[in-house]
């Protein structure tokens, strides 16, 4: 010990007599933080860049930067939103967490012209992004996504998304976690009693409202159809937290990694990016039965919490997946 501190001490004279600074003292008052508005504006800034098509605009990446586009790895400048022509609507949603240092959003794009849904999640560190996600679904000569039935809950955000919550009534980041995945607890449960639900909770899946209609019923799945058998317009009009009691969502076998990564106090919301796991079984099924639903799926889900209850979940877009692959940042998901 006393003869590392001697060459230490020596070492550090021979660079003063060459002429060198002394390293400056730690000052955490000279770290400026990245607030919300630090990170919608990188985000924003990020999503300039993609609609110019100039990866060259983008803020600064980190070294080991990484990126995914529906889960598959790839550098930035490459994928469907980089290489195509994509332009802005006026539906957008930001989520921005100061602490974690993630922001993303929820957008209506036009990719060549066409409806598209997208989720982007950007993870910034010391001013530089280190992580960026794309998800997307569009429609195409082979696929429409994005029925003009769903436009009208995709125009314009509503308020309880974009509004400021006031400071008082502000719900602490651990109860934002928690209710959030109360949520997922929920559906793997098949016991709506689980979810921190509000009686008037409602859910938007790919533009559609699928829960909470008024009589005489609506949607029940993010589909243009409105259903005519009396059961399906009974269920569209049940609660979150009832429809999770029919056990209709058992086809569900596992709902991991949740991925709750933004929590924005400030506007009441949690982000998700979670894996839903569909292995042809069902907690419901009976023995000996048929092979069902066999995929997996990726989305962002938000979640508005008010006074510690889900008011709003806000999901898309809907990325389904080969049974087995998992979300491209997490090792070993997708089974």
């Amino acid at each position: 010990m006393m003869r590392t501190s001697v060459i230490c001490v020596v070492v550090g004279m021979a660079a003063l007599a060459a002429g060198a600074a002394p390293a400056p003292e730690w000052n955490p008052a000279a770290i400026r933080e990245c607030d919300r508005a630090c990170l919608v504006t990188i985000i924003d800034g990020y999503m300039d860049a993609v609609y110019r098509g100039d990866p060259r605009a983008v803020p600064p990446l980190a070294a080991d930067v990484r990126m995914t586009e529906n889960t598959g790895a790839m550098d930035v400048g490459e994928g469907v939103l980089w290489r195509s022509k994509v332009k802005p609507t006026g539906f957008l949603i930001h989520v921005a967490d100061p602490v974690a240092g993630q922001v993303a959003l929820q957008a209506r794009l036009e990719i060549e012209g066409q409806h598209a849904l997208a989720a982007v999640r950007l993870k910034v560190d010391r001013g530089k992004i280190q992580e960026i996600e794309h998800l997307y679904v569009r429609n195409s000569r082979f696929e429409k996504s994005i029925d003009d039935a769903a436009l009208a809950l995709l125009t314009t955000p509503l308020p309880i998304l974009t509004d400021d919550v006031p400071p008082a009534r502000r719900t602490p980041r651990d109860i934002l976690y928690r209710a959030a995945n109360s949520y997922f607890d929920a559906l793997e449960g098949d016991n709506g009693k689980i979810g921190a639900f509000a009686d008037d909770c409602v859910r938007h899946e790919n533009g559609y409202r699928t829960v909470n209609h008024p009589p005489p019923g609506g949607r029940m799945m993010p589909s243009p159809v409105i259903p005519t058998d009396p059961e399906m317009l009974k269920f569209s009009m049940m609660t979150c937290s009832e429809q999770i009691d029919t056990g209709t969502f058992a086809y569900m076998k596992r709902i991991r990694p949740r991925r709750v990564l933004i929590l924005d106090e400030q506007k009441g919301l949690a982000a998700s990016f979670p894996l839903f796991i569909h292995d042809g079984t069902s907690r419901k099924a009976a023995p000996g039965a048929p092979p069902g639903m066999l995929q997996n799926l990726v989305t962002m889900e938000t979640f508005a919490i008010r006074d510690g209850l889900i008011r709003h979940v806000e999901a898309f877009p809907f990325v389904t997946l080969p049974y087995g692959l998992g979300n491209g940042w997490t090792p070993g998901s997708g089974r």
